[in-house]
C-alpha cells in the first residue's frame, strides 16, 4: 500500500537552520502530532531530539515530553539506545480501532453538549463547502486531510466528559494515518463519503440533536469499516 507522504524521511527532525521558525512551546505537541498523522514523517522515521530542538530553537526537555506524549497516544514508540520511531500499523489494527471508535461514536449523544452547537454548525458550514470543491477538482489529499482532521476537531470539542474526549481523540489519531491510505486507493468513495458526512452532521447541529451526530460519525466509520475488509479480501 502507497504511503501518502510529502517526503520518506528515514531520520526525521532535520531542518536548515537559516529557515528555521520560532515556535511556541504549545505548537510543538500538535505540529509533531500532525506531522505523523498526514505521513510527513511516515511509519519507521526516527524522530531525533536534538535535530527537533534545533527546529523549534528550545532544549531537549520540551521535546521529551512531546514524544512522550506521542508515545502515550500510539503515534511513536520510544526504544532505548535507538530513539523514537514513528509507529506503523497492520489492518488488522486499525480494523480493532475502528471498531471500538465506533461503538464510542454510538454513545456521544451522552456526552456532548448542544449549548455549543451554533459555533459548531458554522464551522461545519465551512467544511462542507471546502469539502464539495475536492469533487470538482485533481485529488488533493491534504486538503482532504486538513477537512478531516477539522471535522474531527469540532466533533471532539463538543464532548463535555474529558476522558471520553480524550478517548475519542486518540482513535481518530491512531487511525488518521490509514484512513488516508485508503483515500489514496478509495478517492471517489472517500470524497462522496466526506461530502455525505458533512452535510449530515450540519443537520443534526442545526437540530441541536447530538446523539444524531454520534450516529452520524458512527455511521461513517462503519462505512470505512466496510472498505477495510475490501482491502484485506
Amino acid at each position: 500500500m502507497a504511503l501518502i507522504a510529502k517526503t520518506k524521511l528515514l531520520s526525521a527532525g532535520t531542518v536548515d537552520k537559516a529557515s528555521a521558525v520560532r515556535y511556541q512551546m504549545s505548537e510543538i505537541h500538535p505540529t509533531l502530532r500532525d506531522r505523523i498523522c498526514n505521513l510527513y514523517y511516515p511509519p519507521g522515521a526516527v524522530l531525533g531530539e536534538t535535530a527537533l530542538a534545533d527546529e523549534f530553537q528550545v532544549s531537549r526537555t520540551p521535546i521529551r515530553k512531546s514524544l512522550q506524549r506521542l508515545e502515550y497516544e500510539g503515534l511513536v514508540e520510544i526504544r532505548n539506545g535507538v530513539g523514537t520511531i514513528v509507529r506503523g500499523g497492520d489492518l488488522r489494527e486499525y480494523r480493532d480501532t475502528y471498531a471500538f471508535w465506533l461503538k464510542l461514536s454510538e454513545m456521544l449523544g451522552d456526552f456532548c453538549s448542544p449549548a455549543h452547537a451554533p459555533k459548531a454548525l458554522e464551522r461545519m458550514q465551512g467544511l462542507a463547502l471546502r469539502a464539495r470543491t475536492l469533487q470538482r477538482r485533481p485529488p488533493n489529499f491534504e486538503a482532504f486531510w486538513e477537512i478531516l482532521h477539522e471535522l474531527h476537531s469540532v466533533i471532539n470539542g463538543l464532548i463535555t466528559n474529558g476522558e471520553v474526549r480524550q478517548t475519542h481523540d486518540r482513535c481518530y489519531l491512531q487511525v488518521s494515518r490509514f484512513r488516508l491510505n485508503i483515500v489514496e486507493l478509495l478517492w471517489d468513495d472517500e470524497v462522496k463519503n466526506l461530502n455525505g458526512e458533512l452535510e449530515e452532521c450540519c443537520l443534526a447541529l442545526r437540530a441541536g440533536d447530538m446523539r444524531a451526530l454520534g450516529l452520524v460519525q458512527r455511521n461513517y466509520i462503519s462505512f470505512d469499516l466496510a472498505h477495510i475488509a475490501r482491502l484485506i479480501s
